[in-house]
Formats: structure tokens, C-alpha cells, sequence
């Protein structure tokens, strides 16, 4: 499960331009948040990926909301990554519908949310074009 989400927060990085996207302080953000959690300092990690989060960059809510799942340098917060996959998941990041469907018991419901993620993947791939 770590193996997975390293890769995609890689790939969420290096996908798109988050500066393009959110403003350089989103971006920087983020930046400043994956540098702290690949140094191995989650605690601060979650605080700059929390600042990104609040300008609305949807990689940034992904991954502290896996950090939150996970209890890796915040409390774990079930509630909050939820919240969190959610607004992301409504900014089209296709690796929080992911999630969602995932965390999701209802097999019809969580069936759906990997539809809007195959669907967010397909309009990710016709951007960057």
C-alpha cells in the first residue's frame, strides 16, 4: 500500500504543473511538503501539504489524506481524509475517486467511483495532449 501511494503521489507531481494549476504558493506548498515527507519528517510534511490543501491543490489533499489514514505524522482521522478525497475528488484527481471506491463497503456505489476515475484518468490524458 505505501509502494502504491509513493508512486502515485510521483506521478501526481510530475503529471501536471501545479503551479499552472494553483498558484505558485499551492505549489510551493507542495513542494516544500514532499521534500519534508521524503526527508522523513511526515509531522511537517502534513503541515505544508495541509497549507497546499487549503489553496486547493488536489494532489496535496490526496496525499495527507492517506497520511491521515495511515497515522503517518498526524493523528489518524478517518473523518478528515474523507472530507479531504472528497474535495479532491470534486477538483477531478482521478487517484482520490480511487480511494474513495476503495474505502467504499457498498460494492454497486464503490463500482461507480471507479468509473469517475477511469473517467478522470481519460481527461487527464486528452490535457496534456
Amino acid at each position: 500500500m505505501k509502494r502504491f501511494i509513493v508512486m502515485a503521489m510521483a506521478a501526481l507531481v510530475l503529471a501536471q504543473p501545479a503551479a499552472a494549476q494553483h498558484g505558485d504558493e499551492g505549489d510551493a506548498a507542495l513542494r516544500r511538503g514532499l521534500a519534508y515527507r521524503s526527508n522523513g519528517e511526515p509531522a511537517l510534511a502534513a503541515h505544508w501539504l495541509g497549507v497546499a490543501a487549503r489553496r486547493e491543490v488536489p494532489e496535496a489533499m490526496f496525499i495527507l489524506a492517506n497520511m491521515l489514514l495511515a497515522a503517518d505524522g498526524v493523528a489518524r482521522d478517518e473523518a478528515e481524509a474523507r472530507r479531504l478525497l472528497e474535495a479532491a475528488a470534486q477538483l477531478d484527481c482521478a487517484e482520490a475517486w480511487q480511494q474513495l471506491a476503495l474505502m467504499e463497503p457498498d460494492p454497486v456505489k464503490a463500482a461507480q467511483l471507479m468509473r469517475r476515475a477511469a473517467h478522470a484518468l481519460t481527461h487527464r490524458g486528452e490535457v496534456s495532449r
